[in-house]
């Protein structure tokens, strides 16, 4: 039986592990075991009935009390119980409190034995005995990767709920690692986040992350833009308080000069809005009573000395312009129609690529201009515009690599839930003729890829006639007309 290697106690005095015979009674399970439940005893158990218990506990010197706590051997030591076993072999090992968690963690770590809220709990217990514990030191001491290490370090942060929902699928690893990350906000905020993330196994974690703190930026913008519209003019518009119907933009009424001179008028106001996209806030100057500019008002007791340039459109139906709006559609559908009807003197291939590339862009949303800003090389690719992204662009060679990376962007975004779809199929065919490896994930994507393919295609073969069994038919149907006809 091998004996454990010596070790000095807090004198710096040389202490030898001792080998001995003790009581069960006189034994019990360390208060800091990162093992809630012991499992299934049951074969344990038999085993001890029948051979006893062969590998020696590891305990730590006596209590004042006479008792030994229970460093490695929880389990020998509850099925002794139940077998019935009296007195069991044990190393008595002068260790210190954190020698002790992380003989406990490598021990249960290493045979897979412990959940991951329970082996997030022993690293916090560890962090707090050790102020300089970092991912390097521990991950050398337990013999486990720095990057499992790192991960669970990141998310003893949680709150308990979230832990718990760690074991139960409701939270993944990667996802209270990403959450971990918001920490710095405050714990309404980590709370928050770990609400978006839970059951969200199919979603990148990160990118929900940099979501979040993009809708706290931007309501941050949009509250700042109001109290300074607020401090400077009398009356602002906002998203709770909206401005009336026949509000107009300043633009719409005036030219420059005249939306100018509008700022001391008693119908000026500020709207300010909030958006989900770009800086998150929209601001803009409007008319809450654009009838006081008409020019016959002009100079009267319910009109403006400044009188509106522009012309309103007067809708029929009591405001309601949709009718014009559908003849409108209909006339440049027609034209359209007529136009690629004809076989010369029509829209130039030309114009139709640069129209349906920018089409391609500016229909893009968020994350795939991101993607695209990403493999094009910019700086702070989530913080992209379609402006900036077009910026320089004034060639059609610049106009198609723009619109290709965009591509690229749109593919990448679904591949994590329809990986098999023409779009993200045509993205890897282009990654993978390129000359690009595929990792392990990717590549098992374009394994099922080609299963599918295989599959549709015996489904296909398989639902094809057979020339030789339509000949028989046709042959069955002459015997049988020649029967009727006798």
């Amino acid at each position: 039986m091998t004996i454990t290697e010596p070790t000095t106690d807090a004198e710096g005095v040389s202490v030898e592990p001792e080998l001995c015979w003790l009581n069960l009674a006189d034994l019990a399970a360390h208060p800091d075991n990162p093992r809630s439940s012991l499992g299934d005893l049951t074969e344990l158990v038999r085993s001890i009935r029948s051979h006893g218990i062969l590998e020696p506990l590891v305990v730590l010197p006596a209590d004042a009390d006479g008792v030994y706590r229970i460093v490695a051997g929880h389990r020998r030591h509850a099925a002794g119980i139940k077998a019935g076993v009296t007195d069991v072999p044990a190393v008595v090992r002068h260790m210190t409190p954190v020698e002790v968690i992380e003989a406990m963690l490598s021990e249960n770590v290493n045979r897979s034995d412990l959940t991951v809220a329970e082996e997030v709990r022993a690293i916090e217990r560890l962090m707090s005995l050790d102020g300089g514990l970092t991912p390097a030191k521990l991950c050398k001491r337990i013999g486990r990767s720095q990057a499992w290490v790192r991960s669970r370090m990141a998310v003893t942060i949680l709150p308990s709920r979230w832990r718990t929902a760690l074991d139960t699928g409701d939270l993944s690893l990667a996802a209270g690692e990403a959450a971990a990350s918001v920490a710095d906000l405050g714990p309404e905020h980590l709370d928050a986040v770990c609400e978006r993330l839970a059951g969200r196994g199919w979603h990148d974690p990160a990118r929900t992350v940099a979501a979040y703190r993009d809708d706290l930026r931007r309501a941050d913008a949009y509250n700042q833009a109001v109290d300074k519209a607020r401090s400077k003019h009398p009356v602002v518009f906002t998203n709770d308080e909206p401005a009336p119907d026949k509000a107009k933009r300043l633009g719409e009424l005036f030219d420059p000069d005249g939306c100018k001179a509008h700022g001391g008028e008693p119908c000026h106001a500020i709207v300010v809005r909030s958006k989900t996209w770009g800086e998150g806030v929209d601001r803009y100057e409007v008319c809450t009573d654009p009838r006081r500019h008409a020019p016959s008002r002009v100079g009267t007791a319910n009109g403006s000395d400044i009188a509106t340039d522009r012309t309103p459109t007067r809708n029929t139906g009591g405001g309601d312009d949709s009718h014009a709006k559908r003849k409108a559609r209909l006339a440049r559908l027609a034209h359209a129609t007529e136009t690629f009807a004809r076989p010369r003197g029509g829209f130039s291939q030309t114009d139709l690529t640069r129209l349906a590339l920018h089409g391609l862009i500016h229909e893009a949303g968020r994350d795939a201009l991101a993607f695209a800003a990403t493999m094009l090389c910019h700086d702070q690719p989530r913080e992209i515009t379609i402006e900036r992204l077009l910026d320089g662009v004034d060639t059609h060679a610049g106009l198609v690599r723009v619109a290709g990376a965009v591509a690229f962007g749109l593919a990448e975004n679904h591949m994590y839930w329809s990986a098999g779809s023409p779009q993200c199929r045509d993205y890897l065919a282009q990654l993978t003729g390129s000359g690009w490896t595929p990792d392990d994930w990717t590549a098992a994507v374009l394994d099922r890829n080609a299963a599918r393919d295989t599959f549709a295609a015996e489904l296909t073969a398989a639902d094809e006639p057979d020339d030789d069994s339509d000949e028989a038919d046709d042959d069955t149907d002459d015997e049988d007309s020649g029967d009727l006809d006798g």
